[in-house]
């Protein structure tokens, strides 16, 4: 029997390709958070440990105080921080009462270690990403 966390991960973004199997690893590791709207969820220039699934609500990102991007309903923030001790690239702060799913830098390590298909799909992922963002960028 499928969780509504696990169906809510398979809506997102980053875990759409994932195994019934995965997201029952995903949903078993995941924390789930009620923020308010005006919560600051990153911060531009700080290390960060946790990244953030929309399961409800939304978002703006901002990069030097202007805004870059809306989040909703399915996006994912935060991955590149616990892939990668690095300082985070904009700030992201809800725009609505919002319901997260919060993976933390050693769920994920977890994840990675005992799913190596998610390991695969998630690398996929962020290469997709990374496709979007360059034809954004080059048209």
């Amino acid at each position: 029997m499928i969780s509504a966390l696990e169906s809510a991960l398979a809506n997102t973004s980053l875990f759409s390709q994932c195994s019934a199997r995965e997201l029952r690893l995903v949903a078993k590791v995941a924390k789930t958070r009620q923020v308010p709207s005006g919560t600051t969820l990153l911060v531009e220039g700080e290390e960060g440990e946790e990244m953030f699934a929309f399961l409800s609500g939304s978002a703006t990102v901002q990069r030097n105080g202007r805004k870059i991007a809306s989040l909703a309903l399915g996006d994912v923030v935060g991955e590149l921080g616990v892939l990668v001790r690095a300082p985070r690239n904009a700030t992201v702060t809800t725009t609505a009462d919002s319901e997260l799913a919060v993976l933390g830098r050693r769920a994920v390590n977890r994840l990675l270690a005992d799913a190596p298909g998610f390991a695969r799909k998630l690398l996929e992922a962020l290469a997709e990403r990374v496709r979007e963002l360059d034809r954004h960028l080059v048209g």
